[in-house]
């Protein structure tokens, strides 16, 4: 085992191209598209027909202290031409104790907008509503700055979710590109002769299968953790506190695309086929599984439902778990439950298909 683990990595010192195009391309993708994310303000027009100017000032002073939203004043007869200009999405309508939406069309942004300025009513609601009942009562800011905090903290969140989605989308998809063409160095040896030496050898094939396996999986994990080392680094990134669950995730992500490997291998007949098959397949699972686009904006069932075959979507799912909300692996146990069962499935069908066809 050791010894065929140790010829691979003589092969990839030799050839390491693919493995460095591959970590540099997730370097620069996620500092791209998350480095944009994590500075984006969204503007949102607001008017009334309630309120004076002064009430206005304050409803705005207070919704903008949130760093993802600004919120700014308008006419309404302006607000609503840009609706019908389709500049704007949608636009809020403040009054004294309630709000409401003027919308031209459907926008991802409105529910996590809604949220935020749901939090700011509910919060200075209540203060006023504490000030009718009591009064002499002297209210400070500090009694409702853990609510303020709360709705900061959601749409803080919300942004991170943009930005771990990113990192956690971009750095699966192109590592299952590198594990995949990496291993069409195995076809090679099977259409050159070379596997059937190794066969042929003293070597037991469970010890020649662990070893170009295990080569495998430690190169997508060696890339996964140099990309995520770098994100901290580069983009001060964090990535929470939970490293062992992450680490379990990544190491059933990397099992469930080496299984895959196999049983793309053991449908094709040649490197050339191989190589044209890879890149529809890993691109397919990636758009499928929610690599590129959040699966929340996804409405289509059948499309959804595709999601869940795939290995992507669960490593997505479990990494944005274990970071954004700090879950460990009892929690997570099921995605990685069901990575585990893939790669099972996986290798098992590509290793026999393999075998029947050497």
């Amino acid at each position: 085992m050791w010894t065929v683990f140790h010829l691979q990595w003589l092969r990839l010192k030799r050839e390491p191209l693919l493995a460095l195009t591959f970590l540099v391309l997730t370097v620069v993708f996620v500092f791209f598209l998350a480095g944009s994310q994590g500075v984006q303000t969204i503007t949102i027009q607001t008017y009334s027909d309630e309120l004076s100017e002064a009430e206005i000032d304050q409803w705005l002073e207070r919704l903008n202290q949130s760093e993802t939203f600004e919120f700014e004043h308008n006419d309404r007869s302006e607000v609503e031409d840009l609706i019908r200009m389709s500049e704007i999405s949608f636009a809020l309508e403040l009054g004294e104790d309630h709000y409401q939406y003027l919308v031209g069309q459907e926008s991802h942004f409105l529910g996590t907008a809604n949220q935020h300025i749901e939090q700011v009513y509910r919060s200075q609601l209540r203060k006023e509503e504490v000030k009718q009942r009591f009064p002499d009562l002297v209210i400070e800011e500090r009694d409702f700055l853990k609510m303020d905090i709360q709705a900061l903290t959601t749409n803080s969140s919300d942004n991170n979710d943009i930005v771990t989605h990113v990192i956690t989308g971009m750095t699966l998809y192109f590592a299952m590109y590198t594990i995949l063409l990496s291993m069409i160095n195995l076809v090679t040896e099977k259409r050159s002769g070379t596997w059937n030496r190794l066969v042929f050898s003293p070597l037991k094939k469970t010890s020649i299968y662990l070893g170009q396996l295990t080569h495998y999986f430690c190169l997508g994990m060696i890339q996964i953790g140099l990309s995520f080392y770098l994100f901290y680094h580069i983009l001060d990134y964090n990535f929470g506190s939970q490293y062992f669950t992450i680490a379990m995730v990544l190491m059933a992500f990397v099992f469930a695309v080496v299984a895959l490997g196999m049983l793309v291998m053991g449908l094709v007949q040649s490197p050339q086929q191989l190589q044209a098959v890879i890149p529809i397949v890993t691109t397919g699972m990636a758009m499928i599984g929610g690599a590129f686009w959040p699966l929340e904006i996804v409405s289509n069932d059948i499309l959804l439902f595709l999601a869940r075959l795939v290995p992507i979507q669960y490593g997505i799912e479990a990494l944005k778990g274990a970071i954004l909300y700090e879950q460990n692996v009892v929690e997570l146990l099921q995605p990685i439950s069901i990575l585990l069962l893939m790669g099972v499935l996986f290798m098992g069908i590509g290793v026999n298909l393999i075998e029947r066809t050497k």
